[in-house]
């Protein structure tokens, strides 16, 4: 059987094919991103790529840290860095760190965690750690999968600890001192299909033809009910909030 690391990774890779999921999370953080971004949990780059090519290329003095501890993950994302943007690693306005997140007070306006909260223990101290990094009135952009009867042999086997309510995310990020701007479900239409192939079936691995065909033919009919009735449940939840000003 593959280690929770190989798992990761291959659920990473095959994640990695559906751009427009991707670039429909992009689209929700756009209108709270600011200068300074700093990506937890880069993964392979994924994201990393939506922040570059649609923030950064629109804002020249935008700049990203992006930060990824595990070291099979953290080489694809440099290789991806290198290949993709090689200009902006040159210029300092891209740097990829092969770390766990630690930065100093202030130093940041935005931190984003997307598919990331939900592999770390203690949630609650890396939620202080993104609160400390921030300027205030800074945001903190936090995507992760939802609904905890939802919880499945795949999320396990890629060392998921848990999914979360909405609820339980908005307390989370008030406990931690932010004040919540915006809560909300999203991708109500994957609940089923989750549920099917991971919960009922057991599935411990992505399909990529599958994943494929759903960001192909799904994610825009999802995108297009959801922007006029916002679900009351969904299979991910995304929560923007705010540093408190002094």
């Amino acid at each position: 059987p593959m280690t929770e690391c190989e798992c990761l990774t291959a659920s990473l890779l095959s994640l990695d094919q559906i751009k427009r999921y991707y670039r429909w999370i992009g689209e929700e953080a756009r209108p709270f991103l600011g200068d300074r971004l700093a990506e937890i949990g880069a993964g392979i780059g994924t994201f990393t790529d939506v922040l570059v090519g649609s923030h950064l290329a629109r804002r020249p003095t935008a700049r990203l840290a992006a930060f990824e501890p595990e070291h099979t993950l953290f080489h694809l994302l440099q290789t991806r860095m290198e290949r993709s943007h090689p200009d902006l690693l040159r210029a300092g306005r891209v740097v990829a760190t092969n770390g766990y997140f630690d930065a100093s007070p202030g130093q940041f306006d935005t931190v984003v965690m997307i598919n990331v909260l939900e592999h770390i223990q203690d949630d609650r101290d890396t939620i202080r750690a993104a609160y400390h990094s921030l300027t205030p009135g800074g945001a903190c952009i936090v995507f992760v999968p939802a609904l905890s009867w939802l919880y499945s042999t795949l999320d396990r086997s890629v060392g998921h600890f848990r999914r979360y309510e909405r609820p339980q995310l908005v307390q989370l990020m008030q406990e931690g001192g932010f004040d919540v701007v915006a809560a909300k479900y999203m991708d109500c239409m994957g609940i089923l299909p989750w549920y099917l192939l991971n919960v009922i079936g057991g599935s411990t691995s992505i399909n990529p033809r599958l994943a494929r065909l759903y960001d192909t033919w799904f994610v825009p009919a999802t995108r297009w009910i959801e922007q006029r009735w916002p679900p009351r449940i969904g299979k991910n939840v995304l929560v923007v909030a705010r540093k408190n000003s002094p």
